[in-house]
């Protein structure tokens, strides 16, 4: 608790804040009268620290303590924290300042990410929950860049359903892509023509898990009021989404595939719903 008042009461000098926070007194019962205290955002940044902090640790648990392989847990960790991430949103307020509070949590994993990377910070549970081999240098590009795409999603479409989209299609598509490509069915599945390092079935699955993804998340946001699609044009938009970072993911783009994926969703869900 103390390290999350920390963050947030040091977080108050974000761009847009209105007002510095009042001085802060941990001694006796003074835990409550801080929470009071805090702004809401504020308040709303430390759940998200909870949420995302917690899942993070969990990860490396399973990583550590062997219940899953290296690469399982690297899985986990990239299709789990989109969703967790987006169920976050709703926590924070309508002000414009809101995503400045809300991009702090990815950005803090992106720079703990960065710096187990680099070596500045020696952290063999993060390097083993991020990397595919075990090698920390991994986390200086796709793990990075995977951070980067979220704190860009928070910032540039802060509840618009390009910046769910985009996220769910970065997790739970490319997830699918890569545990459905995998199996002994994708193994077997015909190669892309233009990339044979993927398949017909791993490409089919990125597209139904983020139209799937994509669709209960679009009509849960929008069940809170924060755009008005009806129903069909708003599932022919997913659908449509899906189809376009699909694409993108079928290319062999290398460290860049999280980007390309982002800006393909992104690219698509704004023409899909050019007023939302």
């Amino acid at each position: 608790m103390r390290v999350l008042l920390v963050l947030t009461a040091g977080s108050a000098a974000l761009p847009g804040n209105p007002r510095a926070l009042p001085a802060l007194k941990l001694r006796g019962g003074g835990v409550q009268q801080t929470l009071d205290a805090l702004p809401h955002d504020a308040k709303a940044l430390a759940k998200s620290f909870v949420v995302l902090g917690g899942f993070d640790k969990f990860v490396q648990y399973l990583a550590a303590s062997e219940t899953i392989s290296r690469p399982a847990a690297r899985k986990t960790m990239h299709v789990g924290a989109g969703p967790l991430f987006l169920l976050c949103w709703p926590l924070f307020s309508d002000a414009a300042t809101a995503k400045n509070w809300a991009m702090v949590g990815p950005l803090a994993l992106t720079l703990k990410a960065a710096a187990a990377g680099s070596g500045l910070i020696d952290d063999p549970k993060t390097v083993a929950s991020m990397s595919r081999s075990g090698d920390r240098r991994e986390l200086l590009r796709g793990p990075a860049l995977y951070g980067a795409v979220f704190v860009a999603a928070t910032m540039l479409c802060w509840r618009e359903l390009s910046g769910v989209l985009a996220l769910v299609a970065l997790c739970a598509g490319d997830g699918a892509a890569e545990i459905f490509g995998a199996s002994p069915f994708g193994r077997r599945s015909p190669r892309l023509p233009w990339c044979r390092r993927k398949s017909v079935v791993g490409t089919g699955a990125f597209f139904v898990a983020t139209t799937l993804g994509g669709a209960a998340f679009a009509l849960y946001f929008r069940g809170l009021g924060w755009w008005s699609v009806p129903t069909q044009p708003l599932l022919r938009g997913v659908a449509a989404t899906a189809a376009a970072a699909a694409l993108a993911e079928s290319f062999d783009t290398g460290a860049w595939d999280n980007p390309v994926v982002f800006a393909a969703a992104v690219a698509a869900a704004r023409r899909a719903f050019p007023t939302e």
